[in-house]
């Protein structure tokens, strides 16, 4: 358990050893799942945070006529629910479910709480992890709020190579995925992505993509 979490942001800069010490202060609960298990529910009160051990959970907003969408995918090491537990409205935003066999570390509040007031370190991870969250966030907003298809593409292409430094590389959703966090219909952005290769600004194979005219790209953010 230890190894997983030194790969975990919260415990950044922490060894094993350091781990399983601030733990035995802490006091964690570990729950394993089944494969398609509701863990929390949309609107559920959100009482602590908790961290992937083993296996994958989806962050998932699940209507009433039984679609679904799904936000986020987290796997080993990753932390979910960090950004609500303070929060005046600390009710789960998404429903959070299985993708496999899932084993989570929890961590209530008034835990968490004794471990930042007592630990800098962990202080200054947690800190971390919100300030990521944010950035996420405000890097959706940019996206969701421009008007085409084709302009969410590009800004997310974009964004994509400028964090990777480079203009050929791998983005981590697949198509639906896609769909899903551009919030356009997937036979929509498989037009306009086939439709920017015949233009010559992008060449992809898969979820592979390399960005040919960077200066198109950009342009049609202005258009």
């Amino acid at each position: 358990m230890y190894n997983i979490l030194k790969n975990s942001l919260l415990f950044r800069g922490l060894s094993e050893s350091q781990i399983q010490h601030l733990l035995g202060f802490i006091d964690t609960q570990t729950q394993t799942y089944e494969k398609n298990t509701i863990v929390f529910m949309e609107e559920e009160d959100c009482n602590g945070i908790a961290i992937v051990l083993k296996g994958a959970v989806e962050l998932q907003t699940i209507f009433p006529s039984g679609k679904v969408i799904t936000h986020m995918e987290l796997g080993e090491s990753e932390v979910f629910a960090e950004a609500m537990i303070f929060s005046t409205h600390n009710q789960f935003p998404v429903t959070v479910q299985t993708k496999t066999p899932t084993t989570l570390l929890l961590i209530k509040k008034e835990k968490l709480v004794h471990g930042l007031l007592h630990h800098p370190i962990l202080l200054e991870n947690f800190l971390m992890l919100l300030s990521n969250k944010l950035y996420q966030m405000n890097a959706k907003v940019k996206i969701l709020s421009l008007s085409t298809i084709r302009k969410k593409i590009a800004m997310y292409l974009l964004g994509e190579a400028r964090q990777k430094k480079t203009n050929r590389f791998e983005i981590p959703l697949n198509r639906k995925r896609l769909s899903e966090h551009l919030a356009v219909e997937r036979p929509s952005l498989s037009r306009e992505l086939i439709h920017m290769k015949e233009l010559g600004w992008i060449d992809f194979e898969q979820s592979r993509f390399t960005i040919l005219d960077m200066e198109a790209l950009e342009d049609e953010l202005f258009r």
